[in-house]
């Protein structure tokens, strides 16, 4: 057969088109991943319909197990009922009576420990209950109109009866009645014996809490459903189509699809001799649950390797493409590397596992004061000071030793020039390996200026702290010197002058008593200025603090902080502490006068507590108040302004320790910490260098 000439074009074209690598290599990968997406489809639904296989093998023999119990539940029902026709055969030939209390104990004894019986009771051929296990005696209640008693007068005996559901006429709840025949001694219907089986448990008997298994119901040879898992009170008691047992079956097994939004199987199982029927019902979404979930995994999976080979494909058309881009590239790029290496502004050096120098830029030339000539192929400890290089041998060691492929460790070390010179470097060094050969790079950094600008900012940061220490003292002398000048001359002068007006004031008693009372009020405005002074004085220098030491001191100023804020104080003060040094004792007032200036201004407070304890050559002082604490808006002055920065200095002074948080009440805790054997900077701080001020009485 000839080809047609369009044929032959087209075959050529695709020889053509398959001629070109990247085409062949695109076809290869569409088809690989087409494959690929069929076979997880395959394996798929296979793999679901070997779930549903095995959901439903595992309905069968839950059901297969649910039918026995529920076998062995009713054998337990009927053989009470044929014990109970027994003994009441033997109360006839006793001539005894049915609803004697003696049956009625009988009856209840043999329910006792049948939790699925909930009542036991006798019918008399009239249709009327004479006997039960609920109560003693029972009401009279006519039951003719019940199915198990229509069952039972017109059948013979020997044959167990299972009634429709019906609502209990007492309690009003569904019951379900299992029966047997009661005959006198000549075979005359005498009656029935009937159970009232508890539906609960026998609900709860089929309750196995399986997802994939719902519902499990009970229902009589007639389709009439008398229990269902889970329980739907409209179905119970309807009818129902039953797919009927197999001829020949001995268990009454078979099975049946249904579809709808939820389609699924139901498995029936015959009750062995018993006219019941169990259904259990197997969902596929449910029994799927698994399935979707390793569905999902491997379509995930699926479009992952497919997402992965179109990848890879289209890496590869690219790789074909740029193969002799790459190449010129490559030789490009060695030549930028060389480029960027020369031009750093920080030195690289490496070396190979004998530690013999192979690069060395231009900037390592400058620093180390080489050139590289000379540089390449040295040993490394050329350029390091005699006194480090076993450490460094031994840190090459370990980084040699080291599993890890790339590794870089930063650190500081002293490099040593060619002219013998020592200097602080900052380095890098990573080790990397290139076609089985190991090399060391470091990338090193000079910090000699760095080194000397810290210790310049060391030093002027010592300054400042002189300054401030001395600053401090200052103030402290400054404050002793204007106190002891309104105490000598503005004191001296006012006292003066209040006797001057008290000998002007006989004269104008007699003659000017209007002149004497203004001679009086200019007495008396001369007594506040007074008072008015020595509270000053007393706030600038307290005498307290010369004379009795630092706990009378803080005692006083507690005191009448408390008297002008009428804030409530918790004091804690260590007698002990008096045996500080002037200088401390003074620290420690200033920064409980600080402290307590700004809890009146800023803290609302209404509670403070202050502890002031001598401990291990250690004096500790604690201010806690119940204020509104930093962080609230009208505290911040506290935090940021100059009060802190002052009790923060004095505590620096004497190379002490100084926290502040939130206290436990909500406000602010300071804690201040000062050795006893700190060595004082200066004694113009010192108040026992300063004249005591002692105000006179006046």
């Amino acid at each position: 057969m000839q080809i047609p000439d369009r044929m032959m074009k087209k075959i050529s074209n695709v020889r053509l088109w398959m001629q070109s690598p990247t085409r062949a290599v695109l076809l290869l990968g569409a088809i690989a991943v087409g494959m690929l997406l069929i076979a997880t489809e395959i394996y798929l639904i296979d793999l679901e319909r070997k779930e549903l296989r095995h959901a439903h093998e595992e309905a069968t023999s839950i059901s297969r197990v649910i039918g026995d119990q529920t076998a062995r539940a009713l054998q337990g029902v009927d053989l009470v009922l044929g014990g109970v026709v027994e003994r009441i055969g033997n109360l006839e030939k006793n001539q005894l009576s049915a609803n004697d209390f003696l049956v009625h104990t009988m009856l209840k004894s043999r329910i006792s420990g049948m939790p699925h019986i909930s009542a036991l009771f006798l019918v008399d051929a009239k249709g009327k209950v004479i006997n039960a296990s609920t109560e003693f005696p029972i009401p009279k209640v006519a039951v003719a109109d019940r199915d198990y008693f229509k069952f039972h007068r017109t059948h013979g005996s020997g044959e167990v009866f299972i009634g429709q559901p019906l609502v209990n006429r007492m309690g009003g709840e569904w019951t379900v009645h299992m029966s047997h025949r009661i005959e006198h001694s000549d075979g005359r219907f005498a009656g029935a014996v009937v159970a009232a089986l508890n539906l609960d448990y026998f609900e709860q008997l089929h309750d196995l809490k399986l997802e994939y298994i719902s519902p499990i119901a009970l229902y009589l040879k007639d389709g009439r459903l008398l229990t269902r898992t889970p329980r739907d009170e409209e179905m119970i008691g309807r009818a129902y189509s039953l797919q009927a047992a197999p001829a020949g079956s001995t268990d009454g097994l078979r099975s049946a699809r249904f579809g709808g939004d939820n389609p699924g199987a139901v498995i029936y199982r015959d009750i062995s001799g018993f006219p019941l029927t169990l259904a259990v019902s197997i969902q596929d979404s449910a029994a799927l649950t698994a399935w979707r979930k390793n569905a999902t995994t491997l379509w995930i999976g699926a479009s992952a390797m497919a997402a992965f080979i179109a990848l890879i494909t289209l890496l590869l058309t690219r790789e074909l493409k740029r193969g002799q881009a790459l190449a010129n590239n490559l030789l490009q790029t060695g030549e930028t590397l060389h480029a960027l290496i020369d031009t750093a502004m920080d030195a690289i050096i490496s070396v190979d596992m004998e530690q013999r120098i192979v690069l060395f830029n231009p900037a390592a030339e400058k620093m180390f004061a080489c050139s590289a000539i000379h540089a390449m192929g040295a040993p490394l400890a050329r350029f390091i000071p005699e006194r480090f290089r076993d450490s460094h041998a031994r840190h090459i060691a370990e980084l040699r030793n080291d599993q890890t492929a790339s590794r870089a460790m930063s650190k500081e070390v002293v490099g040593l020039r060619a002219d013998g010179e020592e200097f602080p470097v900052e380095t890098t060094i990573s080790q990397i390996t290139v076609a089985g050969r190991t090399l060391f790079t470091s990338v090193l950094r000079d910090i000699s200026e760095r080194r000397r600008a810290e210790i310049a900012l060391t030093a002027t940061n010592a300054e400042l702290r002189r300054l401030s220490d001395s600053l401090i003292m200052v103030r402290e002398l400054e404050r002793t010197r204007i106190a002891r000048e309104l105490h000598d001359e503005l004191g001296q002068q006012l006292l003066r002058l209040r006797l001057d007006l008290s000998s002007l004031a006989l004269p104008l008693r007699k003659s000017h008593p209007e002149l004497e009372n203004k001679v009086m009020v200019m007495k008396g405005l001369i007594a506040d200025t007074v008072a008015s002074v020595r509270r000053i004085t007393t706030e600038l220098r307290p005498p307290l603090l010369d004379d009795l030491g630092l706990v009378a001191a803080s005692e006083w100023l507690i005191g009448d902080f408390s008297k002008r804020s009428g804030i409530d104080m918790d004091v804690e003060i260590d007698p002990a502490a008096d045996a500080c040094a002037p200088s401390m004792a003074t620290a420690i007032y200033r920064i409980l006068q600080e402290a307590l200036t700004n809890i009146a201004r800023h803290a609302s407070a209404s509670r403070v507590s202050i502890a002031l304890q001598l401990e291990d050559d250690t004096l500790h002082l604690q201010i806690e108040d119940n204020g509104l604490g930093m962080r609230s808006p009208s505290n911040d002055s506290f935090c940021a302004g100059n009060g802190l920065v002052g009790i923060r200095e004095r505590v620096l002074m004497l190379s002490g320790r100084l926290d502040i948080g939130r206290s436990t009440s909500g406000g602010v805790a300071i804690e201040v910490h000062l050795p006893l054997k700190h060595h004082q900077a200066s004694d113009l701080s010192d108040p026992e260098s300063v004249t005591p001020i002692h105000p006179r009485s006046q």
